[in-house]
């Protein structure tokens, strides 16, 4: 039999950031073009509550400290960017276009990303409650020490994806298709479409946990 083919790690690519002006999050506005900005408003965090940015486009830019919850980002651009200590009680980012991009230290309790398309992302020391990337394209991503309430991942396509101490409640697996994706790292709790994950790899104790969810989607009794 021939050996299987080592998994392949997500390539991330760290960018700095240097020389980037601090611009008042006012100046962030639907299809607005920004690069090498950093945003930040101490004194009124929740200055974007409830804004619509749509189709805004981002490069080598800083987002800190601010409260998105009710922010519409939806088909968004962004490039070589951070978003570091973001909260959002409800934050809609569907259809976006990311690329090396960091979201670290981030608290967000629903976050509809469906249909984006990832690549080089990385999540470090977030807390997410319901995370949608559903038939989302995502490679080279990455959620670092990240606790994950529950991960919508149905009909979406990833390639080299890891979740390195990680906990996550609920993994939704349902029709996605995966490659080089790696499990080992992750407290899974339970597992939706577990027959769907082929192209993952699993520790040995996880495949015991995932057993009687996967006997019972395949039909198989045990007796």
């Amino acid at each position: 039999m021939p050996r299987p083919k080592p998994l392949a790690a997500p390539r991330i690519d760290r960018f700095e950031l240097l020389d980037v002006a601090d611009a008042p999050p006012s100046a962030l506005r639907s299809h607005s073009v920004h690069e090498a900005v950093a945003f930040a408003s101490p004194d009124d965090p929740h200055v974007l509550e409830g804004s619509d940015l749509s189709g805004i486009e981002l490069s080598e830019c800083v987002l800190s400290g601010l409260d998105l919850s009710d922010v519409r980002i939806i088909d968004s651009r962004l490039r070589e960017t951070r978003l570091d200590g973001v909260t959002a009680s409800v934050m809609a980012a569907q259809g976006g276009d990311w690329r090396d991009v960091e979201v670290l230290g981030s608290r967000i309790g629903a976050a509809e990303l469906y249909e984006s398309t990832w690549h080089s992302v990385r999540l470090h020391g977030c807390k997410l409650g319901f995370v949608n990337l559903r038939a989302s394209e995502l490679v080279d991503v990455v959620f670092e020490d990240c606790t994950i309430d529950e991960l919508d991942l149905g009909d979406a396509k990833a390639t080299r994806l890891a979740f390195p101490g990680c906990r996550i409640g609920v993994l939704e697996a349902s029709h996605v298709r995966f490659a080089d994706v790696d499990l080992r790292g992750a407290d899974l709790e339970q597992v939706r479409g577990v027959a769907s994950l082929r192209g993952a790899a699993v520790s040995f104790d996880q495949l015991l946990g995932l057993a009687p969810a996967l006997a019972d989607e395949l039909g198989i009794r045990v007796v």
